[in-house]
């Protein structure tokens, strides 16, 4: 699993929800990025995007005309 985070003090705050109940011992590989984009670039080499099958962004947006606004 890869896991973008940043780092402040001596806590890292993650980017993204891991599925891992509170108090579970992990270990961390910490690689430091300059660049963003390499960093992405990295990341999409090692994850496979065609194999998520992820429906979360369907249908997200709002069909509302934008004028039924009550306020």
């Amino acid at each position: 699993m890869l896991v973008k985070g940043i780092k402040k003090g001596n806590t890292i705050e993650l980017l993204e929800k891991i599925d891992l109940p509170d108090n579970q011992e992990v270990l961390i590989e910490i690689k430091e990025t300059d660049d963003f984009w390499s960093a992405l670039q990295d990341f999409r080499k090692r994850v496979d995007l065609e194999s998520l099958d992820d429906d979360s962004f369907d249908n997200l947006r709002d069909k509302s005309t934008g004028r039924d606004v009550i306020l």
